[in-house]
């Protein structure tokens, strides 16, 4: 209700006007959980192949790469310990502690990776993580790979560590950054596809 009045210099009241302001009424909500988002994706549908999500999805594949670091030197050692020329090539048997210790370098340098996992995945973000678990892999493959003039075992078992190390830091990284990076409407699907590339 507005009043309004007019005075004069004798303090007489010259107009009133007691009527009602035209008022609306707006019915809130308060929405929480799934029912937000399903309330948003209503209002904003994603567009799932428009350039920006053609970009996410790029991105997208590079974390999954992290993935394929992890499964391709899990499933090639084992192999390697049924091989008769790698067993000659370095002079280890196929049982006892120089087979358990040459298979186990990795996890070994996965271990000692742990204390750095998350400092360098939260403080740098995960690309950094990443970036630098790719980095700590090629060392080890690049020792790894010129121990074949060498013939020497140590020399393949610090390539190991190595790639224990940087593998842990990108499986760490890697699906966290999927994950973020992901539209939320496809989030489910894209976290699924990410141990395909195993």
């Amino acid at each position: 209700m507005a009043d309004i009045s007019e005075k004069r210099a004798g303090g007489d009241v010259t107009h009133v006007d007691n009527s009602l302001e035209k008022r609306t009424v707006v019915n809130t909500r308060v929405v929480i959980g799934d029912e937000t988002f399903n309330q948003a994706l209503l209002k904003e549908p994603p567009i799932p192949w428009n350039a920006v999500a053609l970009q996410l999805y790029l991105c997208s594949v590079i974390g999954f790469f992290c993935s394929t670091s992890n499964g391709f030197d899990s499933s090639m050692f084992g192999n390697l310990l049924n091989n008769n020329v790698f067993l000659d090539f370095f002079d280890v048997g196929d049982v006892g502690i120089q087979a358990g210790i040459v298979s186990s370098m990795t996890q070994i340098g996965g271990v000692v990776a742990i204390p750095f996992i998350g400092p360098a995945i939260d403080t740098f973000g995960r690309r950094f993580g990443m970036f630098l678990g790719a980095s700590i892999i090629i060392i080890g493959v690049i020792l790894q790979g010129t121990c074949v003039q060498t013939h020497n075992v140590h020399q393949f078992m610090g390539g190991r560590f190595f790639m224990g190390m940087g593998v842990s830091l990108v499986a760490s990284a890697g699906p966290c950054y999927v994950v973020e990076i992901s539209h939320p409407a496809y989030r489910g699907t894209v976290t699924a596809l990410y141990n395909v590339f195993w």
